[in-house]
């Protein structure tokens, strides 16, 4: 109720505020009728896909602009007075309806007039129900104020060819507000409708004949998904992030995860809620990130992300998860050192040897760079200030070769580097050294096998810079014991603009871990060998 008054309120103000402004107006609309025939449109919508789509059919014919400020909520975020103002003066309002935006609805009631075009994109469409049969039954409290879509899911941006349909209205709307450009609007539509059915037909071609079918997410955005791909969302909350299933209900998701053999858990860009992490320990999954697409995080927006490339990092997280299935904790225990320095690992006996270096070349496969997505802190410091004295010393009781300050001797050579922190996310690596950040793109540039002087071989996989940037390496390789497409559980990087002399350095390789482990946990993990 309160929402409702103070959105009523707030109404009200630009009502009147949008009519002085239209009185000030008048008085020079003849002078300026000619000069304005030409002025391009100004649009407001709610979620970024909305905006995308609105911008890539109207090029430079309109000024496109989310109201959603980055890393917002579209089910609670509520708009400013300003805004409202803003929307008032606009050409046109475009929303996405079915529930999603509370506010959006009365406030396009309220500021009807001749001059505003007001789209709900999704009116028409043939929506997704809500279905609440994944672990949801009997959420009675899941219907929390303003957070409720009822039994109709949404999310409808997330299905490529229902996007072809909202563009389609976009279009249309687009068309009355400037019928001379109808020709360029659907030029622009076709190309865009173009994209969205490919970008449909790889999720097909890649979601088909996966080991699994089932993926646990934090917020059930998904249903759209489902329908086109066969595949299964298993939701930890209700369709708002903030609506949390009772214990009953989190039992039975542990239990469902643990019998199709589930070892990854989805949050979404901008939350990790509590409940999530609680299944995600549970059942000992791997985090890995789905972006529902509504609204750009500061990061997406410095990367330059688009709907498309969101939607195809999408998919590569999707075919991660649905192509394994739990097998164990062994990567757990095993020893957190590359083969380029002589650490052995535990596991099955082919396991163990292509850890310890021995595989055929035809058993080593490219690997993709989401493979070492994260955030990842590197080891030096732990080094620096004897952490890791316990694994030196370790190693020193395990083998007659070398002390335990010949031990750390070595590996202060190995792990040293001012890179203290790496975060990949997508194709975009982002180094953090002395306080700065340096982001770029980086792309696959194949893998090499190396053969060692004392019979072994190793694996580097190579990526470089898309587009050179000052401060940023050409080339990254990546080393980690594996010779196939397996999440790291952490690596050896190294870095530089000259390809092979990168292949010739053995003796410097920084060392990361997850950011969220501990000194303590890193030297368990280590000494677990």
């Amino acid at each position: 109720m309160k929402h409702i008054l103070r959105t009523s309120m707030l109404v009200i103000l630009i009502i009147i505020l949008a009519a002085c402004a239209n009185d000030e107006a008048t008085s020079n609309e003849e002078g300026n009728k000619d000069e304005g025939a030409d002025e391009e449109l100004k649009i407001f919508t709610t979620v970024y896909p909305l905006q995308y789509f609105t911008k890539q059919i109207a090029g430079d014919q309109a000024s496109v602009e989310s109201i959603l400020p980055p890393g917002s909520d579209p089910h609670t975020y509520e708009p400013t007075t300003k805004e409202m103002v803003e929307i008032a003066e606009a050409d046109a309002f475009i929303y996405n309806g079915a529930g999603l935006e509370p506010y959006a609805k009365q406030i396009s009631d309220s500021i009807k007039s001749e001059d505003i075009k007001i789209l709900e994109a999704a009116k028409g469409i043939d929506l997704e129900a809500h279905v609440h049969n994944h672990e949801e039954e009997g959420n009675e409290e899941g219907a929390h104020e303003g957070h409720n879509h009822g039994d109709q899911d949404p999310h409808v941006w997330l299905d490529p060819i229902s996007s072809v349909q909202l563009a389609e209205h976009i279009k249309e709307t687009l068309v009355e507000l400037n019928p001379e450009q109808e020709e360029a609007f659907t030029k622009n539509f076709e190309e865009l409708k173009g994209e969205l059915e490919i970008l449909d037909q790889e999720f097909h071609s890649q979601l088909e004949d996966l080991p699994q079918n089932k993926f646990i997410v934090s917020h059930a955005a998904y249903g759209y998904w489902e329908q086109a791909y066969g595949i299964e969302q298993i939701a930890v909350s209700g369709l708002s992030p903030t609506n949390e299933p009772s214990q009953k209900e989190l039992e039975n998701i542990i239990e469902k995860a643990e019998k199709h053999n589930l070892n990854h858990v989805f949050f979404e860009q901008n939350v990790t809620p509590k409940v999530a992490e609680v299944v995600r320990k549970e059942i000992g999954a791997e985090t890995l990130r789905l972006h529902n697409v509504a609204v750009l995080t500061e990061e997406d927006i410095k990367n330059e992300e688009t709907y498309l490339s969101l939607m195809k990092h999408n998919l590569e997280q999707l075919t991660k998860a649905l192509s394994n299935s739990k097998s164990g904790d062994s990567s757990e225990s095993e020893e957190q050192s590359d083969s380029d320095h002589g650490h052995s690992h535990g596991g099955d006996e082919e396991a163990q040897k292509i850890y310890d270096g021995y595989f055929e070349d035809s058993q080593v496969k490219d690997r993709p760079l989401s493979d070492w997505e994260g955030d990842w802190q590197s080891v030096y410091p732990y080094h620096e200030d004897g952490t890791l004295d316990e694994v030196y010393t370790h190693n020193a009781e395990d083998s007659e070769d070398m002390t335990a300050e010949e031990y750390k001797e070595y590996y202060e050579k190995g792990y040293k580097t001012d890179v203290d922190r790496i975060v990949i996310d997508g194709a975009t690596v982002t180094f953090y050294k002395d306080g700065e950040e340096k982001f770029g793109e980086y792309t696959s540039d194949g893998y090499e096998i190396l053969a060692y002087e004392v019979g072994n071989r190793g694996v580097r996989y190579i990526f470089k810079l898309k587009e050179e940037k000052e401060g940023l390496p050409q080339y990254i390789q990546f080393s980690d014991h594996s010779i196939d497409p397996t999440d790291a559980d952490h690596y050896h990087l190294y870095w530089g603009d000259d390809r092979e002399a990168l292949l010739d350095e053995v003796t410097h390789w920084p060392t990361y871990y997850p950011s969220d482990r501990s000194g303590d946990e890193i030297v368990h993990a280590m000494m677990q060998h």
